[in-house]
Parts: structure tokens; sequence; C-alpha cells
């Protein structure tokens, strides 16, 4: 993730070990990162301003909030779902 931001998928990005697969290294640390700022007891489902409630109460960096507000206006699931709309990927299950 680029300090204060969230990093988006680039496509050619190949799996590391260490990482789930369909991930790489740099989008698990981005999703990480996202989690620390929107994760608690009870947040999901949550909608975009809820997401976004919850990461200014924690004082996320502006790169975080801006990534939030260009959230489409739904209901997210889980983080891996807020993830994979920001482009971070998300896990391959077999």
């Amino acid at each position: 993730m680029e300090q204060g931001g969230i990093e988006r998928d680039r496509p050619g990005q190949e799996h590391e070990p260490g990482s789930p697969e369909g991930l790489s290294r740099q989008e698990v640390d981005s999703r990480s990162d996202l989690a620390r700022w929107i994760s608690g007891t009870h947040v999901f489902p949550a909608s975009r301003h809820d997401l976004l409630a919850r990461a200014e109460s924690e004082s996320a960096p502006d790169g975080v909030l801006s990534a939030l507000r260009a959230l489409p206006d739904r209901t997210f699931a889980n983080v891996e779902d807020v993830a994979r709309e920001l482009g971070a990927g998300g896990e391959q299950r077999g």
C-alpha cells in the first residue's frame, strides 16, 4: 500500500510465497492496512457511509478516506468485499 492510500491491483503481478493464492504480498499488505481502519466488532455488513464513519473515527489517513469515498453506494459483506471493489484483489478459493 502506498503510504496513506490504497494501492490498486496492477496487471502482471505474480503470486508470491507466503501470500494467499490470487493475492500478491503487496495486495495482502494493502488489504491488512485497509482492515486496520474499517474492522471491528459488528462492523460488517456495512454501507459506504458506515465504513467511512468507522475510518474517520479511527483517524484513518486521507488516502484511505478518499478510497472509501470512491466506493459505490452499496452494502459490503466484509473487508475482502471492500478490497475487491478497490481493486486490491481477492483470494482464489478452490
